[in-house]
């Protein structure tokens, strides 16, 4: 019998101990980009600061003051806009000029906006301290969960690089999640406009804060998903297309050190490439039907739209559209959403006899039905019993412990119910599958005849598991008295 055969790279050695000088320029370019994040933000924490945790509005040019980090004595309260320094407007401060009096100890006066007024506020500068990773979180909670989340897809993204670096996928993969990660550690240092008080600082915040996501992260997405789950056929014929997304950074970097207004040319490109990845995946699941192919796309496919359902969590709070509590709840929820999409491209990478993604699903999907309609079933037993015992035994533990053992006694009927309606519904062929290999089972215990079992046998096989042929080998005895095999 031939099954549909992977057309995955075939490596020499599956854990490639010994990675070629392209690889290994990827691998250390992937280290370097994190390395360079990493000493930017060692540099800017020495750097003086007003110690605030700020949010600036690119449309007004003004920072939103939230929270003191540092501790230091300050005139600012929190919801303060700072529009100025000195007297001068953000935007046309002379930075250079007034870098002498930006010193730790010394006192610089912000204009303000707060509740409709004009201040000046004295305000005291200081230096970062170890407190404020903690305020930090406190200000800010999902910002750790999404801290985690990337630390663990890049952990991913460096396995699944190792384990396949001969794959395109991966490579592309692994500049993604390090650029994520560089990303992420840029931004353990807060951003303020104190860093345009100096060059290096202010260079380094806006290449790996934000100017990388146009630059790097969305070419590395896109550029994996024209080699995923393999090249599409115009990469093959044309290998640099595969550069081509980068190429596009490129120029946005350009544009962005020529003219720091234009950002509105990083968002257009980052949506653009965002947009394309979204459609060459898309292509992807139509044009690749071979089994290891679909099994690797499930992956990608689903974390990319759980991904961006979650990382959509975030509009109502930035629009205002639901209260501030439910703002911050959304907001906890959505910061998971790039930290999924990573997983699932890495996941996907990795994807070859190593996971079954139906079974996952099927048993995630049963699970949660069941557990909602046995919660349903205990709170209105509850309620029942309770109304109709209560009179009775003037208590309610015995409505309580009656609705248990109803749960303990519905479990495996309703669970058995709800995964037959699943598979009926949503995976009919691996149902009909299991129906039909039932039915040869029950088959064989009656059939004696060896010509009608053989033609049922590949009947099943047939339909089961779709092969290109099918061949059954018979063994019977020759005249001799010896045995020896032929195909039918």
């Amino acid at each position: 019998m031939n099954n549909a055969v992977s057309r995955e790279p075939i490596a020499p050695n599956s854990r490639m101990r010994h990675l070629d000088w392209g690889q290994r320029l990827i691998l250390w370019c992937a280290v370097l980009l994190m390395a360079t994040s990493a000493a930017q933000v060692a540099y800017r924490y020495t750097l003086p600061t007003d110690g605030w945790y700020s949010v600036q509005d690119l449309v007004s040019s003004y920072w939103e003051y939230y929270a003191n980090l540092t501790g230091a004595a300050s005139g600012l309260q929190s919801g303060d806009h700072v529009l100025g320094v000195a007297g001068q407007p953000l935007v046309a401060v002379d930075y250079a000029e007034m870098r002498s009096s930006w010193v730790a100890g010394n006192t610089v006066n912000y204009d303000v906006e707060r509740g409709g007024q004009r201040l000046q506020i004295a305000v005291s500068l200081d230096h970062w301290t170890p407190r404020l990773f903690v305020q930090s979180v406190k200000v800010d909670p999902s910002g750790l969960i999404s801290t985690l989340g990337i630390a663990v897809l890049v952990a991913v993204g460096f396995l699944a690089f190792f384990r396949r670096p001969y794959d395109p996928a991966a490579r592309a993969l692994l500049i993604f999640v390090s650029a994520l990660g560089a990303n992420e550690i840029s931004g353990l240092v807060p951003d303020g406009f104190y860093r345009d008080f100096f060059p290096v600082a202010a260079i380094a915040t806006s290449l790996f804060s934000y100017i990388i996501f146009g630059t790097l992260i969305f070419p590395a997405l896109l550029a994996f998903t024209l080699v995923f789950p393999r090249p599409k056929p115009i990469v093959e014929r044309h290998p640099w297309l595969v550069y081509a997304p980068f190429l596009l950074g490129a120029f946005i970097l350009a544009a962005l050190l020529g003219d720091t207004g234009a950002w509105q040319l990083g968002w257009g490109g980052s949506l653009a490439m965002v947009l394309a990845s979204m459609v060459s995946l898309l292509h992807s699941t139509v044009t690749m039907r071979d089994t290891v192919s679909r099994a690797q796309l499930f992956w990608a496919v689903g974390g990319l739209v759980l991904g961006l359902g979650l990382f959509a969590l975030n509009f109502p709070a930035a629009f205002e559209w639901v209260s501030p509590t439910w703002a911050y709840r959304l907001s906890l929820i959505g910061n998971l959403g790039i930290p999924v999409i990573g997983l699932g491209l890495a996941m996907a990478v990795l994807r070859y006899r190593l996971f079954d993604i139906d079974v996952i699903i099927r048993r995630t999907t049963s699970y949660a039905i069941l557990t909602a309609l046995l919660g349903l079933v205990y709170f209105g037993s509850v309620v029942v019993f309770q109304r109709l015992l209560t009179p009775l035994t003037g208590e309610s533990t015995a409505a309580v412990v009656l609705s248990t053992l109803l749960i303990a006694a519905l479990f495996l009927p309703l669970r058995r119910r709800v995964q037959d309606i699943i598979d009926r519904r949503f995976f009919r062929r691996k149902y009909d599958a299991q129906r039909t290999l039932e039915a040869f089972a029950a088959t064989v215990r009656d059939e004696t005849d060896l010509d009608a079992l053989m033609v049922e046998l590949m009947r099943v096989i047939q339909e089961t598991m779709e092969p290109e042929s099918v061949t059954v080998w018979l063994r019977e005895p020759s005249s001799n008295g010896q045995q020896h095999w032929w195909a039918g």
